[in-house]
């Protein structure tokens, strides 16, 4: 049974605050302290930053490596699927399926709600991606 919007929003918020703590400390692990960098490139590299450890968590545990579940997921009992055979995506799903979150946020968020309204519960990125949240 396909997950709603507002349980996958729940799960995603939690995912989003975990990145955040880890996005946010991850340019000051990898930085050198005493770098040279001019006042506006560490801004940059901390959006890189970010988005690296964001490409990692959700390809990784959204992928048959994490069993499709990320951690917020697991807490609310959701987990990605294929449509085909309902079994977790590979690597190179989940990577299209991240891409496609990012279009979904960038055209103002209209294809995460999309999720709200699809019969199949399924935003944009799922569709990119052939993929479905439900719940385990």
């Amino acid at each position: 049974m396909p997950a709603g919007f507002g349980i996958r929003v729940l799960a995603y918020l939690v995912d989003a605050s975990l990145l955040s703590l880890v996005g946010g400390a991850f340019p000051y692990l990898v930085i050198n302290a005493s770098s040279t960098a001019g006042p506006g490139q560490h801004a940059a590299t901390s959006g890189t930053g970010s988005i690296l450890v964001s490409l990692i968590y959700f390809v990784v545990f959204w992928s048959t490596i994490g069993g499709g579940r990320t951690l917020g997921m697991r807490l609310f009992g959701l987990r990605v699927v294929t449509e085909q055979d309902l079994a977790p995506p590979g690597v190179m799903s989940a990577l299209l399926r991240w891409i496609g979150l990012w279009v979904s946020f960038a055209l103002c968020f209209l294809g995460v709600i999309w999720v709200a309204f699809d019969p199949r519960h399924q935003g944009w990125h799922d569709k990119i991606a052939k993929t479905l949240v439900v719940r385990s």
